[in-house]
């Protein structure tokens, strides 16, 4: 009767387990779909997808292409890292580009642009002057009139600042440089939400760390943003390459790259962190030539699902034949299904050209530069509460073995 028992019990779990793997959705490429190697990625208020390259895109949750227009960045090299959009809560898309320039050295035109959500091209102005190595840029529209920038600036060398701008009718108004926290060869990147900005950046020397800042929007916000600055150390060496994706309930998804990993961790609405520990996603990753893990992250808008990709880069200088893998938590990050390889190849650009993942409904867009055709493509999937549910299959188990 025990044995019979002990069978029935392994046998049920088998078929748990088998039916949770099975209905686990599969992703749907859809190939190229934009031009370009360099670009952001975000999702309006009406669900519909923007994207910005060496072109402006809009995309429907099924992955069709609705539109193109001529409105781009110039800087789509490998080594140039991403230009920038935010879309307010009207629609309105907000983006910040680069153009002209010889070299990183001498420094670039930063360019902001505004698109209305009826269509119509407003507010073309350059941004500051140029500055050394004042690729690195960012956007946020936390609210309908108010929009706040960044761009990097540095030296002969690759320590700077981080140079913060408030838009400012028809020019941009300086407001502090937040020195410390970022090295030319990682990323800062820059959202808003409700009336906040949200910004993670990385120092990756060998005793520097990833970070995350927040400020409400308003006179006192560059005060707020240099002294709400957390560092995030976990793993081993160099700390960098951070992303970050605010839900609808404004908790803040962050992940970074430390040696040969990737580390997520979470601030809720009122920006405490979720977890004492940050949680470790990837680990045994490629090397290329700055060894950190370098990834993107998404969730739904209740933030209960969350998914994030990585980078195995191919062990040359520039991560040139990286494949991406994946992994996702139903549990809003308390746990996570295994990585799984999804067989394409991109190139990581010295950590400086990462895929982008979008979140509309129960949809996630993964948009990456797949080798094998070039320019953008794109993959898709469904998640929700009941796909796999990883989270659960544990305490399962040790449910029908006792």
């Amino acid at each position: 009767m025990r044995v019979f028992s002990s069978i029935c019990c392994c046998l049920f779990f088998s078929f748990i387990t088998v039916s949770l793997a099975r209905a686990i959705p599969e992703w749907t490429f859809h190939g190229k779909v934009a031009e370009g190697g360099q670009f952001d990625a975000l999702a309006g208020p009406d669900g519909k997808v923007h994207l910005i390259s060496s072109a402006y895109y809009q995309f429907d949750v099924d992955g069709r292409r609705l539109l193109i227009e001529n409105e781009g960045d110039e800087k789509q090299s490998g080594m140039s890292f991403p230009p920038s959009l935010a879309v307010d809560s009207l629609g309105n898309v907000h983006m910040i580009t680069r153009h002209g320039g010889s070299n990183a050295g001498s420094g670039f035109d930063i360019r902001y642009r505004k698109r209305t959500a009826a269509g119509e091209w407003l507010d073309d102005f350059v941004v500051g002057s140029r500055q050394a190595r004042n690729y690195v840029v960012g956007i946020a529209a936390p609210g309908m009139d108010s929009v706040y920038m960044h761009a990097t600036k540095a030296g002969d060398n690759v320590w700077g600042d981080i140079r913060i701008w408030k838009k400012n009718g028809i020019s941009a108004d300086t407001i502090g440089d937040l020195g410390g926290i970022w090295r030319a060869d990682t990323d800062a990147r820059m959202r808003g939400f409700d009336g906040k900005i949200f910004l993670v950046s990385g120092k990756c020397d060998g005793n520097g760390a990833a970070y995350f800042t927040f400020c409400n929007v308003g006179a006192n916000c560059f005060n707020e943003l240099s002294e709400n600055i957390e560092a995030h150390s976990s793993g081993n060496y160099r700390k960098g390459a951070p992303d970050l994706y605010v839900d609808k309930k404004g908790n803040v998804h962050m992940t970074y790259g430390t040696r040969f990993e990737v580390y997520y961790n979470q601030y809720n609405s009122e920006q405490e962190a979720v977890f004492s520990k940050d949680r470790k996603l990837f680990s045994g990753l490629g090397s290329w030539h700055l060894q950190l893990g370098l990834s993107a992250i998404a969730a739904t808008d209740d933030g209960d699902v969350v998914v994030a990709v990585a980078l195995d880069p191919d062990g040359s200088k520039g991560g040139g034949n990286s494949e991406l893998i994946w992994v996702y938590s139903t549990d809003s990050g308390a746990s996570w299904s295994v990585p799984e390889r999804l067989g394409v190849y991109t190139d990581a650009g010295e950590g400086r050209r990462r895929p982008r993942l979008v979140a509309v409904e129960d949809t996630f867009m993964l948009f990456f530069q797949d080798n094998a055709v070039g320019g953008i493509s794109l993959a898709t999937i469904e998640l929700n509460h009941t796909s796999g549910i990883p989270s659960i299959m544990a305490p399962v188990h040790h449910l029908l073995l006792k």
